[in-house]
């Protein structure tokens, strides 16, 4: 749980990133990825806050926010979900709203929740 001094994009916010204990160069990466992480999903959010009340799949929001497609942008976008920032759209009948991205594939399709959002 998230202390009152800590945001959303604080890197040492999300335990994981590397095992305990662990190479200290797995620690070093580890912690360049949180910086990494952290600045994403500020972005991510962004995109999110700007589109409003337009929804958003996860890699239309990364185009939107300048983020490679070829980065873990759906994994900075599930942890805004896992936050409450974002939230998923459902259909009446409680299944999540769905779009083709790029690849044909069909993709969550979210939207910024502008009570619990940052």
């Amino acid at each position: 749980m998230q202390s009152e001094d800590q945001t959303l994009f604080d890197p040492d916010y999300r335990n994981g990133r590397h095992r305990h204990p662990d190479w200290v160069t797995s620690v070093a990466a580890a912690a360049d990825v949180a910086y990494r992480a952290g600045s994403q999903k500020a972005r991510l959010l962004e995109a999110f806050k700007d589109a409003y009340p337009v929804t958003l799949t996860d890699e239309e929001a990364a185009e939107r926010a300048g983020i490679s497609l070829a980065s873990e942008y759906s994994k900075r976008c599930g942890e805004l979900r896992q936050d409450g920032a974002i939230v998923v759209v459902r259909l009446q009948s409680g299944e999540p709203l769905t779009r083709a991205g790029k690849s044909g594939i069909q993709r969550i399709v979210s939207i910024y929740d502008r009570e619990r959002g940052a």
